[in-house]
């Protein structure tokens, strides 16, 4: 049987809200019922990536279906272009130049240069990524970013951001409720990064990758999308009379784990059972944990084609994986060393001594005799711990089982785990199983987030 949502838990109601406070800017104040700003003045800053997942380059290529224009920094016109023709940008030293099709370059520029469209409608398009030049909506934006290079930024309206993410962080097939769920997870995520700027050198709000949320701009929008943003407009999570800043992965496995055990820091935001969970003892344990694994249960993401899965490594493989990981992580403080002899060639065991509510290892050992090796925390477990074919884990919901030959040493390694991605917040395929038991998307939110509520955003 389906364990119960936590509906009740907490008042998660429709403006349900605290006292008036700052928000993400001196503008945003928290009333009793909403959210008050100037909407026309909401505009998320997107750092686009490059194919490779960089952000820098020397120079960015911009262009646009319709006629576009090009100002400096300082408002001023550079260049006037027709549709199609393709425009560089790039430094010397603080200054910018542009440089046009023909070859004519115009320098000395204050940055950043901005590309807008002639107000017809017509998308702009970045030519420097891959797979063809991507169409946005809005301003691109070719910014400074540290060491001379430049990034590309997309800066547009609030809602038409989440057009390009809700159908890209959670399939169309899904159902209204589900999209309707994250539409409001994804805003409020974009408005409380507004404050804490994490791409802040290259004068940013979010990024287009999974770092943040997955923003593919137009060619990424579809129509049950953009029906699930309009439907929920300018709906955002609050907590504490702040906005609430969730976190989501694709699949939990069946059960969420603690943002704060994950990302680290403070709260109250504990793990969810949400499925049939073996009983007596708890997931940290590990006779628990490899019950839950190893077996099949009736969990709301059981349709993830990631919701059980197991690797296998050989002892040279094993010695491999450990060898990378060292290399990849050495200077960190992902992996702590508790020995002085280096014996990867002798490697015994490998254990999880420290687990999460969920079952989660946060805490992966490799020992050999004379030294030990832990690996911490979901990244860095899941980065660690390569799968046979170089792959990161899919996620660090894990059980381990290995095997010694007679010498004592690893022989074979077998992982079985749950999931996809760190597994905190909305469980993505959980939002499925929900909406297929009845649930609207407000009780979807609160069965996996414990924010006071939903207050909408009022200009």
């Amino acid at each position: 049987m389906l364990s119960k949502p936590r509906l009740g838990r907490r008042s998660f109601l429709l403006g349900a809200a605290g006292g008036a406070l700052a928000l993400t800017a001196p503008s945003v104040l928290l009333g009793p019922r909403r959210v008050y700003a100037d909407r026309s003045q909401i505009q998320i800053r997107v750092l686009i990536r490059r194919p490779d997942g960089s952000v820098d380059a020397p120079s960015i290529r911009v262009t646009g279906d319709g006629d576009f224009a090009l100002t400096d920094g300082t408002g001023d016109l550079v260049v006037k272009s027709s549709a199609g023709r393709v425009m560089t940008i790039g430094r010397d030293g603080d200054a910018f130049w542009v440089e046009d099709p023909d070859g004519k370059r115009r320098s000395g520029l204050a940055g950043p240069i901005r590309a807008n469209g002639a107000g017809d409608g017509a998308p702009l398009r970045n030519q420097s990524g891959g797979g063809g030049p991507t169409p946005y909506r809005g301003t691109l934006e070719v910014v400074a970013s540290p060491g001379g290079a430049v990034a590309l930024v997309n800066s547009l309206g609030l809602e038409e951001y989440l057009y390009g993410v809700v159908t890209k962080e959670l399939p169309a097939s899904f159902g209204q409720e589900p999209l309707k769920a994250q539409a409001v997870a994804a805003r409020s995520f974009a408005m409380a990064r507004r404050k804490t700027l994490p791409h802040k050198a290259q004068s940013a709000d979010v990024c287009d990758s999974s770092h943040c949320q997955v923003y593919a701009a137009l060619p990424a929008e579809l129509p049950a999308g953009r029906a699930a943003v309009d439907s929920t407009a300018w709906k955002v999570m609050v907590v504490a009379g702040g906005i609430y800043e969730p976190v989501y992965s694709s699949a939990c496995g069946g059960h969420t784990e603690s943002t704060a055990l994950v990302f680290g820091g403070g709260g109250d935001d504990d793990g969810v059972p949400d499925g049939e969970i073996p009983g007596g003892p708890s997931l940290s344990s590990d006779a628990a944990a490899l019950r839950f694994f190893k077996g099949t249960w009736d969990s709301n993401c059981a349709g993830s084609d990631r919701y059980r899965w197991s690797y296998s490594w050989n002892g040279d493989e094993v010695q491999a994986m450990v060898a990378s990981g060292l290399r990849r992580f050495e200077g960190t403080t992902t992996v702590a060393v508790d020995g002085s002899d280096d014996r990867i060639s002798a490697i015994q065991n490998v254990s999880i001594p420290e687990r999460g509510e969920s079952g989660r290892a946060m805490t992966v050992r490799f020992e050999a005799p004379g030294i030990s090796w832990s690996v911490r925390k979901d990244w860095g477990i899941r980065n660690f711990m390569r799968t046979p074919d170089g792959s990161i884990m899919p996620s660090s919901a894990i059980a381990v089982e290995p095997e010694r030959g007679g010498d004592g040493k690893l022989s074979k390694l077998t992982v079985y785990g749950a999931g996809w991605g760190h597994g905190a917040g909305m469980c993505q395929w959980g939002t499925r199983g929900l909406a297929a038991r009845g649930l609207g998307y407000a009780d979807i939110l609160d069965f996996y987030y414990p924010a006071d509520g939903i207050a909408e955003v009022l200009g």
